[in-house]
């Protein structure tokens, strides 16, 4: 048979060559008769017939040509084949068009692969063939996802096909379609149709819910999902029928479920939160604390206090007049030592309690209330309030403890029982008014010069309401009007300049205009600065400073970087939201490479964008807001903070300052850090204790009052030594005391932070400078310290005792460092003199002379 077939070829090829085309045409047939699937001679036939302009005959061998090489897998000779030849012959069978689309397909030609499914569907019922026609809308819809008129066709075929399930899996994405496009109404149609047809589909039936729910038919939602409750674990699931149980007024089955929720994945607080308020608003208030405590808990342990805060101040803010949300708000505030927030809340509580007639407890509020602010000068008119309805000593303890003398009572209308409403009149004597004036703009001074600018605002706020007008005739009091760039309403302000880019002095913002969002980030950094600077190592600093720059922002992604610029960086830290995934190193070098490139806006923001940075689409970013650190001695770039968004987010001024006064304060704390970590390389007094030797004393003092100066953080020193130790070093003599003050080292190392500095101060004593730590915490660290030195016997038979004496630094503004050191470090050995003259084994806190 190959014989025949090669010399009927030869025979075409010859009849071919003395231009015998219809000779030609019968040698190719009887190769065709021969092999039916011979390449060469099928096409040479669809040639030859389109040579004779015969192109009805030339399509039918175009056509079997077509057919053969998608057999052979050919399949760009056989699109062009179609292209070139069939597409223009008229109709073909509709299963080679659907094998044409499906190449058009495969190439990326989605369009035209469209087109011709389309043919062929039309075409396939036409013979009868409806699955061959429903598959192509299939094929379609798949090809067009967002074509929701496609999706429509497809499920109305399949639907009087009786393909029930792709039906309403076609129905279903129109239906989330018209939700996109805010078509509701249509969206609640077509999930109706897909839920008619398949009923019991768990996914249909929660998508229906959800549009159920939209639409305001919560009862209806809850329906539809409690057959598929009882086993389902997803967390979506679960949030969408609780939500449902809770609209719908089922508070209680609302509870387990979205309990359920949070078990199953550590998501979906915010339901909880809504809970109880709805909780709260039905009278349930004792349910509502249940939920809340327990959220409390479950968000502590994830490190989300602030987060709960927030949620938490929606919910009282929702229920202003509830005593026992109030008062679970306040605690909260209590707990997160929010002193300002804390104060906001006590406020409020004693409205509730005096307006409840519960006076005991409101003059327990008002006792806190002093404690917090002394000075605030609704004080006394709460005072007033409470005159008559509880023992008057009481009262007459308060007022004691109140910053001004009241001197008369505010008059006050019977009706008005607003305690913010009357103006402060003469309610100090002239004396105590000075005075209080003169604390209240050394406080604001303090505020001011460690950036507390929100502190530094409500003090003048305060100022302004207790001395109005006072500003004309004390210039230093309008000098820090005008350093906080706020004035009291309608004060004449002096004339001011336009400042062009100019580095804003020590302790004032970049800008006069303070939106709310700036108040609350300043409130913030200082937050964020303290827990900063508490963290023991560089490293640490780093985690916490991209944590809650991240957390309080909502970021997806926040970067920091210590190292200068157009080098691998000294340190890295990043902050990931849920769901997102950590950056490989290389590309935190990239980002950080196109950022250093970017041109500054006028605030000094770097912000990158997707479309100009590939870097960012690889790290499934769409936005990055940078901004530079700078080594505040050398003045040389020393790395970068930066927080970046998965969607579009339009930045604003007050996230560039916020992200620079962060980034700096992080930057400040990794320098002195690295400053304490030298310091004890340098100046150990040997290798057995680790401790530092005397002459490091006064330096390490002198740099931490510096820093707690700088950062308005306290300072303080502890001094603990063995009860008659020069006696002892003439008794047991210097080697044994030595051994013994060796042993004690080490045993109280690992009671002490590693931040403390300790130094040998004596034979017989240890001194520990105890950065960011009050007066309290230092009797609690002395304790500590002295039941660990009881534990050490000393090398001679005999037991020893321990004194300790505390002292806390005195934070004056007018005071230098070197002033500072010399009071703290005389008010210890005063501490410590006078534990000796009670006989040792105590501890004796230096009190602090206000002058």
């Amino acid at each position: 048979m190959a014989v025949d077939v090669s010399r009927h070829l030869d025979r075409a090829k010859r009849f071919l060559e003395r231009n015998k085309v219809q000779d030609a045409i019968d040698a190719y047939l009887q190769v065709l008769e021969e092999s039916p699937t011979h390449l060469e001679a099928t096409q040479a036939l669809g040639d030859l017939y389109a040579r004779l302009d015969r192109p009805d005959r030339a399509a039918v061998y175009y056509g079997l040509l077509f057919d053969l090489l998608t057999e052979s897998k050919d399949d760009s000779k056989a699109v062009v084949i179609y292209t070139r030849f069939l597409k223009s012959a008229g109709a073909q069978p509709p299963e080679r068009t659907a094998r044409y689309a499906l190449l058009l397909q495969k190439q990326n030609r989605v369009a035209e692969a469209i087109e011709q499914y389309g043919v062929a569907a039309e075409t396939f019922p036409a013979q009868g063939r409806d699955d061959e026609g429903l598959a192509c809308l299939e094929r379609i819809a798949q090809l067009d996802p967002e074509n929701i008129a496609r999706h429509m066709k497809l499920g109305e075929t399949a639907e009087r096909l009786g393909k029930f399930t792709l039906a309403a899996r076609a129905y279903l994405r129109a239906g989330q379609l018209a939700t996109a496009a805010g078509d509701h109404k249509g969206a609640l149609d077509l999930y109706a149709r897909a839920h008619h047809l398949v009923p019991e589909d768990r996914s249909v039936s929660l998508f229906y819910a959800q549009c159920k729910l939209r639409a305001g038919d919560a009862a209806a939602a809850a329906k539809l999902l409690e057959p598929f409750s009882a086993a389902e674990t997803d967390s979506t699931f679960l949030e969408t029928y609780g939500d449902a149980l809770m609209r719908a007024g089922d508070l209680d089955r609302a509870r387990a479920t979205l309990e359920r929720s949070v078990r199953e994945k550590s998501a979906g607080f915010g339901k909880l939160f809504e809970l109880a308020d709805r909780y709260t608003q039905s009278k349930q208030e004792k349910k509502a604390l249940e939920v809340l405590t327990s959220v409390k808990k479950r968000m502590a342990q994830e490190h989300r206090e602030s987060e709960f805060a927030l949620q938490m101040d929606r919910v009282a803010e929702s229920n202003p007049e509830s005593i026992p949300v109030t008062e679970f708000w306040g605690a909260l505030y209590n707990e997160l030592n929010r002193e300002s927030k804390y104060f906001e809340v006590l406020v409020r509580l004693f409205d509730l309690y005096f307006k409840a007639g519960e006076v005991r407890k409101a003059c327990d509020t008002l006792e806190r209330l002093v404690d917090i602010d002394a000075y605030d000068f609704r004080n006394q008119q709460r005072v007033d309030w409470l005159r008559g309805k509880v023992d008057d000593g009481i009262l007459r303890g308060i007022a004691a403890r109140l910053a001004k003398s009241a001197s008369q009572s505010i008059p006050m209308a019977a009706a008005t029982r607003n305690l913010g409403a009357s103006k402060p009149t003469s309610m100090v004597s002239e004396g105590g008014a000075q005075q209080a004036l003169e604390d209240m703009i050394v406080q604001t001074e303090i505020f001011l010069q460690y950036s507390l600018q929100s502190k530094a605002i409500e003090r003048l706020q305060k100022i302004a309401e207790m001395f109005p007008g006072e500003e004309e005739r004390n210039q230093r009091l309008s000098n820090l009007y005008e350093s906080a760039h706020w004035w009291p309403p309608g004060a004449r302000r002096k004339e001011e300049t336009p400042v062009v880019s100019a580095e804003p002095a020590q302790g004032v913002t970049r800008s006069g205009a303070y939106t709310p969002e700036t108040l609350r980030d300043l409130s913030k950094i200082s937050e964020i600065t303290q827990t900063v600077y508490r963290q023991p190592t560089p490293r640490a600093m780093l985690n916490i400073a991209v944590n809650e720059v991240g957390t309080y922002m909502r970021a997806s992604r926040c970067i920091a970087i210590v190292g200068a610029p157009g080098r691998p960086p000294e340190m890295a830290a990043e902050y990931c939201a849920s769901g997102i995934k950590p950056a490989p190193g290389t590309q935190i070098v990239l980002l950080l490479g196109q950022m250093e490139k970017a041109s500054p806006d006028s605030l000094g923001g770097l912000v990158l964008d997707a479309a100009a940075a590939p870097i960012l689409k690889e790290m499934g970013l769409a936005t990055a807001l940078g901004v530079a650190l700078t080594d505040k001695e050398t003045q040389a770039p020393a790395g970068m903070l930066l927080a970046a968004y998965a969607g579009q987010h339009r930045w604003k001024p007050n996230e560039t300052y916020f992200l620079q006064a962060v980034g700096d304060q992080m930057l400040l704390s990794v320098s002195h850090t690295r400053l304490r970590s030298l310091v004890r390389r340098m100046g150990v007094s040997d290798e057995h204790t680790g401790l530092l030797g005397r002459s490091s004393y006064l330096d390490c003092l002198l740099s931490e009052t510096g820093r707690a100066k700088t950062q308005g953080t306290p300072l303080a020193l502890t001094i603990l030594q063995i009860d008659r130790g020069p006696e002892l070093v003439h008794q047991q003599g210097e080697t044994l005391i030595e051994r013994h003050m060796e042993q004690l080292a080490k045993s109280l190392q690992p009671v002490v932070r590693q931040n403390d500095v300790a130094v040998k101060y004596t034979a017989w004593s240890l001194a520990f400078i105890l950065p960011d730590t009050t007066l309290a915490g230092a009797r609690n660290l002395a304790e500590k310290l002295r039941k660990a030195a009881a534990a050490v016997r000393p090398p001679w038979d005999g037991a020893l005792t321990v004194s300790a004496g505390i002292a806390e630094a005195i934070a004056r503004p007018d005071f230098d460092s070197e002033d500072i050191v010399t009071d703290l470090m005389n008010r210890a050995e005063t501490s410590l003199e006078e534990a000796r003259k009670k006989g040792g084994d105590t501890i004796v806190a230096a009190e602090i002379v206000k002058r």
